[in-house]
């Protein structure tokens, strides 16, 4: 059945056709355009809300259909489960049953299989134990023979370090006392070659000490006239006498200047002895 012939609209390819073509040359740039468009809007839009509500018209019978269709096949299904399920209850019985016993055969024949097991293990378990004691007797007496050995060997090492030992004491004897000469001579030639080196480096300190003493005597007799004249600086500023005043501020000022050169003349003198102390 073709089921597009099931469902019936007052509006079909005909007539949106004939909407296309009498729309397509609308416009609303007149008054009277305006109102065509107008109107035309008006009919489709009554077109489509006519085709939604018939939609929804045809369409509640089908649903209904669906809706009872599903509620037949649920009560022909319960219908069916009421007789299937006794007769799945009954052939259960039997397989459990069949089951049970295929389970017990297996477990029978499994408890065979694994005393056979158990008993091989058993079987080679004391054989390798009789192997493991043979060999353990066997290592006790290598071992105890090798014991023997390693006490007659150390025996003879005991001899023999004893006798390297005393050789070994005379040679580092004979060592030392050679040493003991070869240390004096060699104290004696250090000894003397510090004696050497002293009187080289007194000879050479005082040639140093009278080069330095020429050139200071030298400078000295440079700046003889230049530090009188500095001792007669000194001896002017300290000669200064602050003036009396009235003004108390003036007096603070000329009193801190005083001291002022007296840090002066303090300071020239101190500098004239390192000239002529040469530091």
């Amino acid at each position: 059945m073709d089921s597009k012939a099931l469902v019936l609209y007052s509006v079909n390819e005909t007539v949106i056709a004939q909407l296309r073509e009498s729309c397509a040359s609308l416009a609303c740039d007149t008054p009277t355009g305006y109102e065509s468009v107008r109107v035309a809007i008006g009919r489709i839009r009554t077109a489509r809300t006519a085709i939604e509500k018939e939609r929804v018209e045809q369409k509640a019978d089908a649903l209904a259909f669906g809706r009872f269709v599903d509620s037949e096949a649920k009560r022909f299904t319960d219908l069916l489960i009421e007789i299937e399920n006794p007769l799945k209850a009954k052939k259960k019985v039997i397989d459990d049953e069949a089951d049970r016993v295929r389970r017990e055969k297996e477990a029978a024949a499994l408890k065979l299989v694994q005393d056979e097991i158990d008993r091989n293990l058993a079987i080679k378990a004391a054989a390798e134990q009789a192997i493991k004691d043979a060999e353990a007797a066997a290592i006790a007496a290598e071992r105890e023979a090798l014991r023997l050995e390693r006490e007659r060997l150390a025996t003879e090492q005991a001899k023999i370090d004893a006798a390297r030992k005393a050789e070994e004491d005379r040679a580092a004897a004979a060592r030392k006392v050679e040493q003991a000469k070869i240390d004096a001579e060699r104290a004696k030639v250090d000894a003397d070659r510090r004696a050497v080196e002293v009187e080289r480096q007194k000879a050479e300190q005082l040639a140093r000490d009278v080069i330095e003493k020429a050139r200071r005597d030298a400078e000295l007799a440079a700046l003889a006239p230049d530090l009188v004249k500095v001792e007669a600086f000194v001896a002017a500023i300290r000669a200064l006498q602050a003036p009396k005043m009235k003004s108390k501020k003036l007096s603070e000022i000329v009193a801190g200047t005083m001291t002022a050169l007296a840090h002066v003349a303090h300071a020239l003198t101190a500098n004239i002895s390192a000239t002529k102390g040469g530091r």
